[in-house]
């Protein structure tokens, strides 16, 4: 049953690093549509693997995830300038996706406002930062 899924799964292997993330970033932003096109290939499966776990836990309709991913895509296209390249890629691009997501259920009215205030937790970065001694 496994046979062949570490082919069609993101290896680590196969895995951008952060670095390389961010010239990735960069580049879209400075170069245009090939990189922008490479950019969305590459956080794209990401973004499903997000949208796709708030479908399974009802937070969203499925038919929502393609628009959903497109949000979440220009949002780190804005806010890349904003960001601190020394912070986790991955870790941040969960976060525009999940603000994203909370963006949209505050639209859809007071019927997922539990939803709402269960993600609105601690964020990615509030869960990286160290604890400072006082």
């Amino acid at each position: 049953m496994a046979e062949g899924y570490r082919h069609t799964c993101l290896c680590e292997s196969d895995r951008l690093g952060n670095d390389e993330l961010y010239a990735l970033v960069a580049g879209a932003v400075r170069h245009g549509r090939g990189e922008a096109q490479q950019l969305f290939a590459t956080v794209t499966p990401l973004l499903i693997a997000f949208y796709e776990g708030q479908v399974q836990a009802g937070r969203v309709r499925r038919e929502d995830t393609g628009n959903l991913v497109q949000q979440a895509f220009r949002a780190l296209y804005q806010k890349q300038a904003a960001h601190d390249p020394s912070f986790p890629f991955r870790a941040w691009l969960i976060e525009i996706a999940r603000s994203t997501l909370l963006d949209n259920l505050g639209h859809r009215g007071a019927e997922v406002v539990a939803t709402a205030d269960a993600l609105a937790g601690a964020s990615a970065r509030e869960c990286h930062e160290p604890t400072r001694a006082t």
